[in-house]
């Protein structure tokens, strides 16, 4: 081969250095490819990074604005849970009285309905 090499034509060795050359700008090509897929992979990991940001400050965001309306509601049932109870406490005194009186009147009514027979 070594023999077909120096005996080659100068036509033969511009073809073998164009191919040579071409393989030379193709393996540059491929590796500017990859630079490019790895710069265009950065920007994208970036750019999820920042939605993703962005998303968790929402989140975060609606996490307290629907945690304070929470709270407010809370306090508005238990302070409306207060009003009735208090409510509810002072029927109670008042049940507790309307049954003294009930008590009361059923001992005189006996009472008196005693006494009726032993007159």
């Amino acid at each position: 081969m070594n023999n077909n090499i120096r005996n080659s034509s100068p036509q033969a060795d511009d073809a073998i250095q164009r191919v040579l050359q071409a393989e030379r700008d193709a393996e540059r090509a491929i590796l500017d490819c990859e630079q490019e897929t790895h710069l265009i992979i950065s920007d994208a990991r970036k750019r999820a990074q920042g939605i993703n940001s962005r998303t968790d400050q929402r989140i975060t965001n609606m996490e307290m604005r629907y945690g304070h309306k929470l709270d407010r509601e809370i306090k508005a049932i238990e302070r409306e849970g207060a009003v009735e109870l208090r409510h509810d406490a002072s029927q109670q005194v008042d049940a507790d009285r309307l049954q003294a009186a009930i008590e009361q009147l059923a001992v005189e009514l006996c009472l008196v309905d005693g006494n009726q027979n032993h007159t």
